[in-house]
């Protein structure tokens, strides 16, 4: 190893040692409205300063070695996936407790349900983790919540190489290209969520069609440019038998998408579908036979939620001024932190697209743009037209056109192999590294505040569990708690904030009236108000109400004769009626 190598690689090893070292300095539950950032050390910040500089360097050993970036690479997983691991008493995310509540259905009925909710109208991600829970004889799925923001990323690195490596033979540009998408991705997916599995699976579909069924040359000149070594060779020649079996291999991963998440299989759709209309694609039978699977499943395994949604669903076809308004403007709101994290992320993502459209500009004055891949970058914005996803569609964009963003780049950088050996192109490369990571870390936890729990706030559901009898009705302010993880289908929830448009605003007695009518009116013998921390971070952060409604309306109903307190910790309280039945 020469001498770039050797201080990538103790530079690496010292941001590792440094970073672990700063943990113990991080109070999560002191952080403010511009998330984890608020509490990360001067030394955790030194330590990404200097991951981003080790592999920078990694980049001028000569020749290149894929070991050396692969262990740059894992570091950044490590550092940036795994930090609230490492600092959070519990898992994160209310979705992911709803997840593993799906999980424990599956696993405790052996069947799906598909009137009860959405989930259960794309079961493949739950069945499969029910399977895994009872084969590793877990008893319950929150086991995987805290470690998939790990793992997922690690399942994302495989079908990169091949995707990467398909369109370049210059490792620089691969391992580039590989850790700006890990740098750059903040849209958070890769939690315990269908959309992480998905995207394994979307990945996977890709690497397989970019070696073996994909070419720039397909339509177009030989291949003059492949033979210099300088772009990725035409697609890799397999015999007939071959062929089909790898064919079947990527219908059958297709297959899996389909009843696993909503979005993913028309993302790949368009994809696929993109890629065979401009004549890069050798499977041109290949989205025609996707499209069926995707309308069999729909029209047959889903009818429960169609029959109930479809004017949702359809109406946001085409009216792209009310998709990014949901997507962007709705966004824009809360707390004047939230909001600086909101342009923030809306920077950071228009900042990678803008360096990959330079990217793919030098790359086609070099006559060497990879086609399929600036296809690949293009196809998903298609879905923008379709649907607002709950005004999370360009998140999803960015997330399905991150890869191959990536690449472009990482291109602008390195368009030639012979190239970008100086050191002006060293120091921008680690200009842009330091920035990328340094924004996806205010980014990805910009949130923080509301989307970690404690071991409390578990608590406090936990005890409620064990207290509400089935078929109780459940009260909370907002949507923001670690709830749902257990008995799926024995409780009514219900939210006040989605009850009410910000509510406690002007009259938080009046809300407070509200509150007991909604438990006494719901027909049922037994009703609960929960309240916890998390949820009144979700108010302030998000601006739901006026800042601090919940702990007005809290102390308001600890102060009614309507209510009584059943249980109360540090981060957590559950109120009743006066006079009902507690069991």
């Amino acid at each position: 190893m020469h001498a770039p190598g050797r201080k990538s690689l103790a530079l690496t090893v010292a941001a590792l040692l440094l970073w672990a070292r700063s943990l113990s300095e991080i109070d999560v539950d002191a952080a403010t409205d511009l998330g984890l950032v608020s509490v990360l050390p001067s030394t955790a910040w030194f330590a990404y300063a200097l991951l981003a500089g080790g592999f920078c360097l990694a980049l001028r050993e000569q020749p290149p070695r894929e070991w050396l970036f692969g262990f740059h690479v894992l570091a950044l997983i490590l550092m940036l996936y795994a930090l609230p691991l490492a600092v959070e008493e519990v898992p994160r995310l209310a979705a992911a407790w709803r997840h593993a509540g799906v999980i424990e259905y599956v696993a405790r009925t052996g069947g799906v349900d598909p009137s009860i909710d959405a989930y259960f109208n794309w079961p493949g991600f739950f069945v499969l983790g029910a399977f895994v829970e009872q084969v590793a004889g877990l008893g319950s799925a929150t086991g995987f919540l805290r470690w998939a923001p790990l793992v997922f990323p690690v399942l994302f690195l495989p079908p990169l190489l091949v995707i990467f490596r398909a369109a370049t033979a210059d490792l620089r540009l691969v391992w580039l290209a590989i850790w700006l998408f890990y740098a750059a991705n903040w849209v958070g997916q890769d939690y315990f969520a269908p959309q992480a599995l998905s995207f394994v699976l979307y990945l996977t579909v890709f690497a397989a069609l970019l070696r073996w069924f994909v070419s720039d040359y397909s339509r177009f000149r030989a291949r003059a440019n492949a033979a210099r070594g300088e772009i990725g060779a035409p697609a890799e020649a397999l015999r007939p038998a071959q062929r089909v079996g790898v064919m079947a291999a990527v219908m059958i991963v297709l297959a899996a998408t389909v009843p696993t998440h909503q979005l993913t299989p028309f993302a790949a759709l368009v994809a696929i579908g993109a890629l065979t209309v401009v004549g890069y694609s050798r499977a041109a039978a290949l989205p025609v036979l996707f499209a069926v699977l995707i309308g069999g499943w729909i029209s047959f395994m889903t009818i429960s939620y169609l029959s109930g949604h479809l004017e949702i669903l359809a109406g946001g076809i085409g009216t792209l001024d009310k998709t990014v308004d949901a997507s962007v403007g709705s966004r824009l709101q809360g707390s004047a932190d939230h909001r600086l994290i909101v342009y923030l992320r809306l920077l950071l993502t228009g900042g990678v697209w803008l360096l990959a459209v330079l990217g793919a500009a030098r790359s086609f004055r070099e006559g060497r743009l990879r086609r399929p891949m600036a296809t690949l970058a293009l196809a998903p914005f298609l879905l923008v037209a379709l649907q607002p996803y709950g005004g999370e569609i360009l998140l999803r964009v960015y997330l399905f056109t991150l890869p191959f963003m990536a690449f472009f780049v990482a291109s602008l950088f390195y368009p030639r192999v012979a190239g970008g050996r100086g050191l002006w192109t060293s120091g921008a490369v680690a200009v842009l590294a330091v920035v990328v990571l340094s924004g996806t870390l205010f980014a990805r936890y910009g949130n923080e505040r509301m989307e970690h729990f404690t071991q409390e706030e578990v608590d406090a559901v936990s005890y409620l569990y064990e207290v509400a009898p089935p078929g109780s009705l459940l009260v909370s302010w907002g949507r923001n708690l670690p709830w749902k993880f257990q008995d799926y289908e024995k409780f009514e929830y219900r939210v006040v904030t989605d009850e009410d448009e910000r509510p406690a605003d002007e009259r938080p007695r009046r809300t407070v009236s509200r509150i007991a009518a909604l438990m006494r009116d719901s027909g049922r013998g037994n009703a609960y108000f929960v309240v916890t921390r998390g949820q009144s971070a979700e108010n302030d952060l998000l601006g739901l109400s006026m800042p601090r409604s919940l702990e007005r309306v809290e102390a308001l109903i600890a102060a009614s004769s309507t209510f009584d307190l059943l249980y109360r910790n540090a981060d957590g309280a559950i109120f009743v009626l006066a006079g009902g039945d507690r069991a």
